[in-house]
């Protein structure tokens, strides 16, 4: 009797919960309401997903004999199952039983990656389809588009001869482009996708300033602390009028906290427009991006400011976390500058269940991975470059602007922490999470009547239609 899958806590667990919840989200909400959201996208699923899995799940063995998938007493092709490593030499890619693949694929319907039916022949990981001639994932298909399209070269440190699967396929970029070759991957179609893909030189693209190298993390953790100083201006966008749902005793504090939040707003807006080739984008596209990202934004930025204000946390000689300095749950949060929120005022207002998940799924995070302002900076601008999100009239430039923040922070993550190969994964990890406290904060701003009877997309306009202070 062949023995079923253990459950495991993985990454493509945390984004098919994402999916369920984002089904629940907006079930209850009037639709004269939603359009001040302006256009919703499903759960941001575009960060590698290979990447992460890497990280969290097995490695592919060639355990019954060359090129069959099985661990654990799991089924061939099982996610999160396999026993063991893969070597570069075993390359065949094995073909799943499509309706039992399509029963337990870890990942949502709409994901590119719900359907697949093969492995990857270069690392193992669940394949999206044909790339290049061979069945790979997107991560290896977006590595060899970028070694063929910049003519990288790269050197290996061990023999040549590294064991190239979904957890350790990063640390070797000679012989995981190798092995690429060898399974079959060509060169020649790169080439020829970007032929076709090809289109006339316009004045901009002669412009050495216009191109994407220019999206660095300098350039963006300048955006972020020139809105800083934008000094007290705010959008009035969230407000405590005569409709709102607040308990009378409770509508001063809370309209201070509108009036915090709408500051954030207009700083937000400031550093979008400051961002490298977000002008550049169509203003329909930069009105999308904005309605759509400004939540997410604001609660990263407030849980990564609340850190300095949790309780410190002692470690075992092992690295685990000691029990006993947990004392307590996390009491203030830091909505800006000087000001704080004490977890009293939160569960006395009714959103003390957003208060401890922005503190214990995004702050203690942060906190314990030691994130650094660009990693904030890059996390951010992730999540304001959502190509995923409806309405985009120019998603391909929106997603190359994401792909090049993905290689920032990747960049980042191997120079400032060379020995924490997972930290890439754990950082994007956070995302999952923040949308779905967002979702949340939404939910509570409409049940309570918070948000204006002004859409944001009006005073995002006014904005940009302002020139830009320097």
């Amino acid at each position: 009797m062949m023995k079923k899958d253990k459950p495991m806590l993985s990454v493509a667990a945390i984004i098919q919960a994402q999916g369920k919840l984002w089904d629940r989200s907006f079930a209850g909400l009037d639709p004269t309401l939603m359009g001040h959201l302006g256009p919703i996208s499903p759960p941001d699923l575009k960060p590698d997903t290979a990447l992460l899995n890497g990280n969290c799940g097995g490695s592919f063995s060639p355990g019954g004999g060359a090129g069959s998938a099985t661990g654990n007493g799991g089924t061939p092709g099982s996610p999160g199952s396999y026993g063991g490593q893969m070597s570069m030499q075993t390359t065949p890619s094995t073909p799943l039983n499509s309706q039992n693949a399509a029963n337990r694929s870890p990942y949502p319907p709409n994901h590119p990656l719900s359907g697949s039916k093969h492995l990857c022949s270069i690392c193992g990981d669940r394949a999206s389809g044909k790339h290049y001639g061979v069945y790979s994932c997107e991560g290896c298909k977006g590595f060899f588009k970028r070694t063929v399209r910049k003519d990288l070269t790269y050197a290996c440190r061990e023999d040549k001869n590294c064991i190239i699967d979904k957890r350790q396929r990063n640390r070797c970029q000679y012989c995981r482009y190798q092995k690429c070759l060898v399974c079959g991957m060509k060169r020649e179609a790169v080439q020829e996708e970007r032929q076709r893909g090809a289109k006339l030189p316009t004045k901009d693209d002669l412009n050495p300033t216009s191109s994407v190298r220019d999206l660095t993390i300098e350039r963006i953790l300048e955006a972020e602390q020139k809105s800083e100083t934008c000094g007290d201006n705010a959008i009035p966008y969230l407000r405590v009028g005569p409709s709102s749902m607040v308990p009378p005793e409770y509508k001063g504090a809370v309209s201070h906290l509108c009036q915090m939040a709408n500051k954030q707003l207009y700083q937000l807006i400031e550093y979008a427009r400051r961002m490298p080739h977000f002008a550049q984008l169509q203003r329909e596209d930069q009105v999308t991006l904005l309605r759509a990202g400004w939540n997410e934004l604001i609660i990263a930025s407030v849980a990564w400011r609340s850190i300095e204000y949790l309780d410190t946390e002692r470690t075992n000689p092992d690295g685990t976390i000691d029990r006993r300095s947990i004392v307590r749950q996390p009491q203030l949060m830091c909505l800006g500058p000087n000001f704080t929120l004490h977890r009293n005022s939160a569960q006395q207002a009714g959103v003390a269940p957003i208060f401890d998940r922005i503190l214990s799924e995004l702050s203690v995070k942060m906190k314990r991975l030691n994130m650094d302002r660009a990693e904030l900076g890059c996390l951010k601008a992730i999540i304001l470059f959502n190509p995923d999100i409806r309405g985009l009239k120019c998603r391909q430039d929106v997603d190359v602007l994401r792909e090049k923040v993905y290689a920032c922070l990747d960049e980042h993550c191997r120079t400032e922490h060379p020995g924490d190969d997972g930290r890439f994964a754990q950082l994007l990890l956070r995302l999952p999470a923040l949308r779905s406290i967002s979702l949340k904060c939404l939910d509570h701003l409409f049940f309570f009547r918070l948000i204006g009877d002004k859409q944001l997309e009006t005073f995002v306009n006014e904005m940009l239609d302002t020139p830009l202070s320097l």
